[in-house]
């Protein structure tokens, strides 16, 4: 009987370990995808940004330009 017990506990122990290692990779899993979103969408940003193809960086541009004082 004790035996068996032991086995049992054992499997029990075994499961709940499990349980959490596995968990902790979906959580990690999740934070990666996460974080490479992230990247992926700060690197589209900076390639435009780079580009000058903004509709900020135009419309500033375009005011800039209009304010400028005449050089006659």
């Amino acid at each position: 009987m004790n035996s068996e017990l032991d086995v049992n506990i054992l499997v029990n122990h075994y499961h709940k370990k499990l349980s959490e290692l596995i968990n902790q990779n979906v959580l990690m899993e999740a934070k990666i995808a996460s974080i490479t979103k992230d990247y992926v969408d700060l690197e589209e940003q900076f390639l435009k940004l780079q580009n000058g193809e903004t509709e900020d960086n135009e419309e500033g541009f375009d005011e800039w330009a209009n304010h400028q004082p005449d050089k006659d």
